[in-house]
């Protein structure tokens, strides 16, 4: 199967909608929230063990690992407590040891669940939520990345947390065009600028 990509988002009241669906079971769920709440990639949180889910002091986080030439690198990237929350409980009620891989499915033998498996989840949920949308696994980390930008969360920062290595990158991503910013600076200079003169 050829998986598509999607440049198609949820806005807030789908992704709400799509979180409070009755019947989808819990691993799915939390497949979804944590896809979306990370703005991860599908394979990060596929890849993704229990011993991955980590907390501090004061931040939840999940470690990704990169193997680079004989070398492990890894990252935290922040998640919400809540969400941390029920990966725990979810480990906990399923008998998820350290070193197991969070979602797996009964013919994947303690292996991680396929990609196709992934799509074929959103994909049904989707369905089903009653939305008629070209979504893939991949429209949950652009959803978040929107939608914190509609919050106020700079562009910059954005950037940042979607780990972007150049800014210009998330802008392409999310189709922000440059008129649209020298619009907003124009707005800005016009209320708070000028009318100070």
């Amino acid at each position: 199967m050829v998986l598509k990509y999607s440049k198609e988002w949820f806005t807030e009241q789908e992704i709400k909608k799509l979180f409070e669906y009755p019947n989808i079971s819990s691993r799915d769920l939390l497949l979804v929230r944590v896809c979306y709440y990370g703005a991860f990639r599908i394979s990060e949180v596929l890849v993704s063990k229990r011993e991955d889910y980590e907390l501090d002091d004061i931040y939840t986080y999940l470690i990704l690992r990169k193997q680079k030439t004989d070398k492990m690198n890894w990252e935290r990237q922040p998640i919400p407590p809540f969400t941390y929350g029920e990966v725990i409980r979810y480990c906990n009620d399923n008998n998820i040891k350290t070193q197991d891989y969070v979602f797996q499915t009964q013919k994947s033998h303690g292996s991680y669940m396929s990609y196709s498996m992934a799509y074929f989840i959103v994909k049904k949920y989707v369905k089903l939520a009653g939305m008629d949308k070209e979504i893939t696994t991949h429209s949950f980390r652009r959803s978040r990345a929107t939608h914190l930008l509609d919050d106020g969360l700079e562009l910059y920062d954005v950037s940042k947390f979607l780990r972007h290595k150049s800014i210009v990158t998330t802008m392409k991503y999310l189709k922000i065009s440059k008129k649209k910013l020298f619009d907003k600076v124009y707005k800005i200079d016009n209320k708070s600028i000028f009318d100070k003169i």
